[in-house]
């Protein structure tokens, strides 16, 4: 049985958490002894670990440690980590932490998660800029990178200049079932069925790019007012969106539903979903709507990060263009999560 050390941060509300319980729970645990390592209790979704996982608490470094040089913290900053294992993992990809603590554990070999296009990202948010510089070091000391989408892996050897036979795509899993299970629970919220609705999931920030679906919602409702669009989840940029959704004059058409730990029973009452990304790492949500069976808009820029969608040449014409569909039919994606269980027992090999 081979002993496999997985560093992350913690399980909090995000992707990067959600991709980590569903790898988790696609593990054989007769083939794998698994110690988890996390630096906080957050536990946005009450997840219960197999009880094979064992948990492991570390404490976090100082915030400044963030912004020091990788290659001077790791000279420094030591867990005292003695258990052996076979491969050690870093999973979050961003924490100091997780990178630190995975790469001085024993271990025949060391991989590290990267779950966004750091190409774009780099030039989009200055304060992953910062912390790129400070970080971008890690790399060089880990065996095997993956990156959760054939754009991001490709973003990632142009940037890093890294050995690309040293470097994997391999997606997200896709808890199918358990969204779909989710999605038949009831709630009282209804949605005006003679509209078109219109979801969107996702952290409500510039990655993610609301103030450009906004625009596009300002457009699609001057020529049909029958076309609403509900947003699930918070985020940094809320308030400005908010905002922007006032000054549009779009009340009557775009309404917040905050953060749900069930946003299935949701998204299930609805007629498709749209998101409108700058960047993404993988755009699991996409996935996740595509299993309920919500016809999918995207812009065209965002294919090369999620498997078998098909983007928007023009959103709006296509979103003014569509009908309803009474007869949603789900998707197990049971060849995409096969070839990620292929992919994944290569790598752990």
């Amino acid at each position: 049985m081979k002993k496999i050390a997985i560093f992350q941060y913690d399980l909090g509300l995000g992707g990067i958490q959600k991709s980590l319980i569903n790898l988790l729970n696609n593990l054989n645990l007769d083939e794998y002894n698994i110690d988890l390592y996390l630096f906080s209790k957050e536990n946005f979704y009450n997840v219960k670990m197999p009880t094979k996982i064992n948990i492991i608490y570390l404490s976090p470094f100082a915030a400044i440690c963030k912004i020091i040089p990788f290659k001077i913290l790791i000279k420094y900053k030591k867990y005292h980590i003695e258990k052996e294992y076979d491969i050690t993992i870093d999973f979050n990809g961003y924490s100091n932490e997780c990178a630190i603590a995975a790469l001085e554990t024993n271990s025949k070999k060391k991989i590290i998660w990267c779950h966004n296009d750091i190409v774009i990202k780099s030039k989009n948010e200055w304060k992953y800029n910062i912390l790129y510089n400070a970080f971008k070091t890690k790399y060089k000391y880990f065996d095997e990178i993956v990156n959760v989408s054939e754009g991001a892996k490709q973003s990632f050897i142009a940037k890093t200049k890294i050995d690309q036979k040293k470097v994997w795509s391999i997606p997200n899993y896709i808890d199918a079932e358990e969204i779909i299970t989710k999605s038949k629970k009831e709630n009282s919220f209804t949605v005006d069925n003679k509209k078109y609705n219109l979801v969107t999931v996702g952290r409500i920030c510039h990655q993610k790019g609301f103030d450009i679906l906004i625009e596009h919602m300002k457009n699609i409702v001057q020529q049909n007012k029958n076309v609403n669009l509900y947003i699930i989840r918070d985020g940094p940029d809320a308030p400005k969106i908010k905002k922007l959704v006032k000054r549009k004059k779009l009340q009557e058409n775009v309404f917040f539903l905050g953060s749900q730990k069930n946003p299935f029973e949701y998204m299930k009452k609805m007629d498709a979903f749209v998101i409108t990304s700058r960047y993404e790492g993988q755009g699991m949500v996409i996935l996740e709507a595509k299993v309920i069976g919500l016809p999918i808009f995207i812009p065209k820029h965002l294919e090369k990060y999620v498997e078998g969608i098909e983007g928007c040449i023009n959103i709006e014409k296509d979103i003014l263009g569509a009908k309803k569909i009474e007869d949603k039919q789900v998707d197990y994606l049971n060849k995409y999560n096969y070839n990620i269980k292929e992919k994944i027992a290569r790598l752990l090999s």
